[in-house]
């Protein structure tokens, strides 16, 4: 198992299904508690970008999450992310669900995580990417390491590798929203 910042490895891989955490890795996993509301996530318009990236490039996204503030389905919304669960407290029971209800298998999907509550998907996934500030636990089972944190780019960094690998550009123009 390489967990080479450099390599990424999606040459032997059919990949069609790309699922997330939210807390961790599409934000920093820091909450804001106001007076006003139940914990605002701040997420980084280019990990958008590499969502909508993904999602032009044909790859079905989803996010399974354990919170529960309504951010996420916004965010989601924003994006055309059409598979979000949110107050999950068993990640393979949704992921299993997803992956029969699209005919995809583990070789076609892969699952990005940051803490010990996502490495109940293993058995469900053909690889398992963590943020370079993800739980030890989640560092020692990973497939692949990133160099960026979770809400800082990481996202973007894996759908950048992603893209190159399947032979397109990411840093090229685009027109797309993030």
């Amino acid at each position: 198992m390489s967990k080479d910042h450099c390599s990424f490895p999606l040459n032997e891989l059919s990949l069609r299904l790309i699922v997330m955490d939210v807390d961790g890795v599409l934000t920093n996993g820091k909450l804001l508690y106001t007076c006003n509301n139940h914990g605002d996530r701040i997420f980084d318009v280019k990990d958008g970008m590499g969502v909508k990236l993904l999602l032009n490039h044909g790859l079905e996204i989803a996010w399974i999450s354990g919170g529960c503030s309504g951010v996420a389905e916004q965010r989601a919304a924003d994006l055309g992310v059409k598979h979000v669960f949110t107050e999950i407290t068993n990640k393979s029971i949704s992921l299993a669900a997803l992956q029969q209800e699209l005919g995809l298998t583990r070789s076609q999907t892969i699952y990005l995580g940051d803490d010990i509550n996502d490495l109940i998907v293993l058995p469900l996934v053909s690889y398992f990417l963590v943020p370079a500030d993800a739980h030890p636990a989640c560092l020692q089972h990973a497939h692949w390491v990133g160099k960026r944190c979770g809400g800082d780019g990481f996202v973007r960094e894996v759908a950048d590798h992603i893209l190159v690998n399947c032979g397109q550009d990411p840093y090229l123009p685009s027109t797309t929203r993030n």
